[in-house]
């Protein structure tokens, strides 16, 4: 028998208000297989979504993995510019270090040659410092015989203008002789005081001119020290044998003479009545004076 439009439309209608019916068609019509067909494009659909998801991710790796290569090749491109540099510097170390080490060595050969220079140097200033030290000792020879010579020529000078030079302390100043002199004062000294008595330049005797006490104008001797340079040495030899007269009863002054004088002798002189005597001028004399009247 054959199926009508009409049946067919009618069978449709059906399914359309029996859904559930349209399943149990499909066994009825299909076979097992047919009716498995659309599970499986379902499944090869998803396979493939999957597939391609996983062929995406693949191309994502890849494009991740090309640009870890490319890091990593730019990263090596670096590294061998770095270690081009690096060995670049090394030779340049190198090179340095080479003409650092040829430099040692010349200033080595330098520094000997300035250890050697030096050694002869000191050889030829030890011998230069023994000659002067030989000169020196002949210059010191020299200037204490011109010195010894300048004193006995003052000496002189004054033992000739002691009436002159002395005129304003004594009047009849004259020079004594210490040989004449020693009977008068020996009974009186010891042997000590007589030694360094002798040592004196001029012992002058006169009158004083200024009186000492009253009218009185009595007789007075000078110990008279000579220097070119009167110091405070000769200011205190001069005073200490005015005192070992004075202990053998004799009125003695003081007096240092000389061309020039030091401070220090100016400032004593002056505290312990010691006549200065200088290129003809006389300081000092009331102080001397005053201290011979006490």
């Amino acid at each position: 028998m054959s199926f009508t439009v009409r049946e067919y439309r009618d069978l449709l209608q059906l399914l359309a208000e029996h859904p559930e019916w349209r399943e149990e068609l499909r066994r009825a019509l299909l076979s097992d297989d047919f009716l498995t067909l659309p599970q499986i494009v379902r499944e090869l659909a998803e396979a493939q979504r999957r597939t391609e998801q996983q062929v995406e991710e693949l191309v994502k790796a890849q494009r991740r993995t090309e640009q870890r290569v490319e890091e990593l090749a730019e990263a090596q491109r670096r590294t061998e510019e770095r270690l081009e540099a690096l060995a670049k510097r090394v030779d340049e170390l190198a090179e340095a270090q080479k003409q650092s080490e040829e430099r040692l060595t010349r200033l080595e050969a330098i520094v000997a040659e300035l250890t050697e220079a030096q050694k002869r140097t000191e050889e030829t200033l030890a011998a230069l410092i023994k000659r002067v030290d030989h000169i020196e000792v002949r210059l010191v020879a020299v200037e204490q015989r011109l010195a010894k010579v300048d004193g006995r020529t003052l000496e002189l000078h004054y033992e000739r203008k002691a009436a002159s030079t002395f005129g304003r302390i004594l009047r009849r100043a004259k020079v004594v002789d210490l040989g004449e002199f020693e009977d008068r004062v020996s009974p009186y000294l010891s042997g000590d005081e007589l030694q360094d008595l002798w040592r004196i330049d001029l012992l002058v005797q006169g009158y004083l001119r200024e009186p000492l006490k009253g009218d009185e104008k009595p007789e007075a001797y000078l110990a008279v020290e000579v220097s070119v340079l009167v110091d405070r040495e000769d200011v205190e030899r001069a005073k200490r044998r005015a005192n070992i007269l004075s202990k053998a009863g004799l009125l003695a002054i003081p007096v240092a003479a000389g061309e020039d004088l030091t401070e220090r002798a100016l400032q004593m002189a002056e505290n312990e009545g010691v006549v200065l005597v200088k290129d003809g001028s006389v300081r000092f004399i009331e102080q001397a004076l005053q201290r011979l009247a006490q």
